[in-house]
């Protein structure tokens, strides 16, 4: 991954800073991001992959008293999926985003929190099936009725 400070730039996702916001990766949790803002981990930042995912999972901590973290999941057209609120108060925590869905991009939003914030890393995903377009049966179905005329007409 590269990271110039605001994005970090992975393999399958893109992850940029909120507006006042900085990236500090490795920070906590094992191969974890920070959303830098005032004082610890109290910035925003948004995850967005390249490509549609299901079954996302993570690790999130070492919260504090006062800690607490709005994710926003959205959809590949930026349609608002659901919310999380997460509020774990030591140690590494684990968030489990099945339940929203197929994903394209979540928005960590830390800056409610009054303690250090949230670091979050292990992020794991599964690739959304791509589903097979409906015109495809029906242009198979031309082609088969075409191959069927082309045979009468031969006889």
């Amino acid at each position: 991954a590269t990271n110039d400070g605001t994005t970090l730039v992975a393999t399958d996702a893109t992850i940029t800073a909120g507006a006042g916001t900085t990236l500090l990766v490795g920070d906590f949790v094992a191969n974890a991001v920070c959303p830098l803002g005032g004082f610890g981990c109290n910035g925003s930042m948004t995850l967005t992959f390249d490509f549609n995912v299901t079954d996302v999972f993570f690790d999130y901590g070492f919260g504090n008293p006062g800690d607490s973290a709005t994710l926003s999941m959205f959809d590949a057209i930026g349609g608002l999926i659901g919310n999380l609120i997460l509020n774990s108060q030591a140690g590494v925590a684990f968030a489990d985003l099945s339940g929203f869905g197929t994903i394209r991009s979540i928005l960590f939003d830390n800056t409610a929190s009054t303690g250090a914030g949230y670091a979050y890393g292990d992020i794991n995903y599964e690739v959304a099936a791509i589903p097979l377009p409906a015109s495809l049966p029906l242009l198979l179905a031309g082609l088969g009725g075409i191959a069927v005329l082309r045979r009468k007409r031969q006889i």
